[in-house]
C-alpha cells in the first residue's frame, strides 16, 4: 500500500487508522521526517573533541578527543524546544535549549590509540547494517623508510597501522587488523573501501589488495590477498618448483595479470600477421616500461564481485594531488582473477573527468553487464 509522506496526508491517516499494538510511538515519531529546523543556535559551548561526522542513519554522532587518543560518541535526542502559534521567531529558547547537551547525549568514551599511535581523524567507515564502525589508528610516518623485499621505493612507511571493529551500541572494540611496516592511505579514506560486508584495503608500500570480510559476530575474516600471487593456489604453485632464490622476483602477480591482458588486447586489434608485430611496437613494446613502472593507487568494489583498481606513477602516490597525474583504470573479477576491461586516462582531474565522462561510463557499463552474463 502506497503511503504519501506529506504531512497533510499523515494527518489523516493519523485520524482515521489505529496503528498497531506496540508501534504507537513509531506511528508518532514519522512526524520527525515533516519537521526541518527553522532556529540556529550560535556560541554554544561544546565539549572540546574533534567531531568527525554523523553516521548515515543519523543515530551516531562520532567525535575524537583533541589528543588523538579516545573515541567519543553521542547520541543525537532530536526536538528540544517547540512552540505552539504562527510567529514562533519571536519566542526566545529556554537556557537549556541552548546546551549542547540538551541535543546530544554522550554514550561511552573508548581509548583506541596506544601511547605511541594516535587516531586518525579522517578516517572511519560505517557499516550500517550491523551499526558496526571501522577506525584507524597508527604511528607517525617515516619518509625515508628502508628499503625492503616487495617494497616499493619512494612510497613512505608507517611503522603499524590498526583498523579497529567498533560496535557502535556500546564501544566495544570486537576485531583488530593491524599492518606493519606498510603504508596506508587513511586520508579520507582513500586507501580503504566498504562494501556491504567486504573491506578491501590497499597497501601501497607492498601492492597488495587485502579483502576482508565483516562477520555478523563482529570478527574480520582474510577472503584473499591479490599481489605478488592472485589465486588461492599460485604461492603452492611457484613454490613446488626450482627456481632462483637469490633476489626479487621480476614482476608481481597482478602487474604479470595487467601487462599480459595488455599484450593481448594490443594483439587482438590487428588480424594481418606482418602488420601485427609493428602494431605491438607501437602499441606495447613502446611503452613497455612506462607500464611495468605503474603501482597501484587506489581500489574499490564495484559490486561483490568486481573490483576497480586505478594505476599510476608513484609521484602520484606521495604527492598531495594524485589526480592530476595521469592514470590506467583496471577492472577485474577477483574471485576468478579474470581482467575483463581496461581504460588508459592521459587526462588531468581524474575525478572530474571520471565524473564526467560519458565514455568512461559506457564502459563501466559494458564491465558490468559482463560480469552478469
Amino acid at each position: 500500500m502506497f503511503r504519501s509522506n506529506n504531512i497533510t496526508a499523515r494527518v489523516f491517516e493519523r485520524q482515521l487508522h489505529t496503528p498497531r499494538p506496540g508501534a504507537s510511538v513509531n506511528f508518532v515519531r514519522q512526524f520527525y521526517e515533516n519537521i526541518v529546523p527553522s532556529c540556529t543556535i550560535y556560541d554554544v559551548d561544546c565539549p572540546d573533541h574533534y567531531f568527525r561526522k554523523f553516521t548515515e542513519d543519523g543515530k551516531y554522532l562520532i567525535s575524537f578527543s583533541r589528543n588523538h587518543q579516545d573515541l567519543i560518541v553521542y547520541r543525537p535526542t532530536w526536538l528540544s524546544f517547540s512552540c505552539k502559534g504562527e510567529d514562533c521567531d519571536s519566542h526566545d529558547l529556554p537556557p537549556k535549549a541552548k546546551r549542547f547537551d540538551s541535543f546530544f547525549t554522550q554514550l561511552y568514551c573508548v581509548c583506541l590509540a596506544s601511547s605511541n599511535e594516535f587516531i586518525c581523524k579522517d578516517f572511519f567507515l560505517y557499516a550500517g547494517s550491523h551499526q558496526f564502525g571501522i577506525f584507524a589508528t597508527s604511528t607517525a610516518q617515516s619518509p625515508e623508510a628502508p628499503a625492503t623485499e616487495g617494497a616499493v621505493i619512494g612510497v613512505p612507511s608507517i611503522e603499524k597501522i590498526t583498523f579497529h571493529l567498533v560496535r557502535l551500541e556500546d564501544g566495544v572494540v570486537l576485531d583488530e587488523k593491524a599492518f606493519c611496516n606498510d603504508f596506508v592511505n587513511l586520508a579520507h579514506s582513500m586507501g580503504v573501501f566498504l562494501y556491504e560486508d567486504l573491506l578491501c584495503i590497499t597497501s601501497l608500500r607492498y601492492q597488495t589488495i587485502h579483502i576482508l570480510q565483516i562477520r555478523d559476530s563482529g570478527n574480520l575474516v582474510d577472503v584473499r590477498m591479490i599481489g605478488n600471487f592472485c589465486c588461492e593456489d599460485d604461492e603452492l604453485f611457484i613454490s613446488s618448483h626450482d627456481l632462483v632464490t637469490e633476489g626479487r622476483s621480476f614482476l608481481s602477480g597482478i602487474k604479470q595479470r595487467l601487462l599480459s591482458f595488455i599484450f593481448r588486447k594490443t594483439w587482438d586489434e590487428e588480424a594481418d600477421p606482418t602488420l601485427r608485430v609493428q602494431h605491438l611496437k607501437m602499441k606495447f613494446y613502446c611503452y613497455f616500461q612506462d607500464y611495468v613502472d605503474l603501482i597501484m593507487w587506489k581500489v574499490q568494489f564495484l559490486d561483490r564481485h568486481h573490483l576497480l583498481i586505478k594505476f599510476g606513477s608513484v609521484d602520484g602516490v606521495v604527492s598531495r594531488g594524485p589526480d592530476q597525474h595521469a592514470a590506467f583504470l583496471l577492472c577485474i573479477t577477483w574471485k576468478q582473477q579474470r581482467l575483463l576491461h581496461s581504460i588508459r586516462i592521459l587526462l588531468r582531474n581524474f575525478t572530474a573527468y571520471l565524473n564526467g565522462s560519458l565514455t568512461i561510463f559506457m564502459q563501466l557499463q559494458e564491465i558490468h553487464c559482463m560480469g552478469i552474463s
